[in-house]
């Protein structure tokens, strides 16, 4: 049996582990130079902190959109395909999560997981439409931080 990278294996499997093979997948996923040019700021988007926290931020947004849209094309010939993709897709998701927003502080692990499996049921098949699952997403995070701190 394959992991499959839902909540009970995502708590389970060691942290170091997930985080090096999410970087190899996401690595496999976004060729270099597209990792280039979307980690490459112009003079005005490092101008200030601010600035260059936005650009670093979409940058990885536009990344994971970008990896996700590619899972199921790189899993389509693969035995299991719809399994694996929806498997890679998890992990990639636990990647923003977790690594690129550092977001464990904000939402649970739990409440991520409901909300991964909740886009799974209707996940995008490009890059464009995982760009506005994934703000919508950090929306999402956004509104139950919020209710966790009230």
């Amino acid at each position: 049996m394959e992991r499959d990278y839902k909540l009970e294996c995502l708590l389970t499997m060691p942290r170091h582990e997930l985080e090096e093979f999410s970087l190899r997948v996401i690595g496999r996923m976004v060729p270099e130079d597209v990792m280039q040019e979307l980690f490459t700021f112009e003079q005005e988007e490092v101008d200030s902190e601010e600035r260059m926290k936005s650009a670093q931020f979409d940058a990885m947004l536009r990344m994971t959109a970008i990896a996700l849209g590619e899972v199921s094309v790189a899993f389509s010939e693969s035995d299991n395909a719809a399994q694996n993709t929806e498997r890679m897709t998890r992990l990639i998701l636990w990647h923003f999560y977790a690594m690129s927003f550092n977001l464990e502080e904000a939402v649970s692990l739990e409440q991520h997981c409901q909300q991964v499996e909740a886009i799974l049921t209707k996940a995008p098949k490009d890059a464009f439409g995982w760009v506005k699952v994934l703000t919508d997403l950090l929306h999402k995070y956004a509104e139950l931080s919020e209710k966790k701190s009230s």
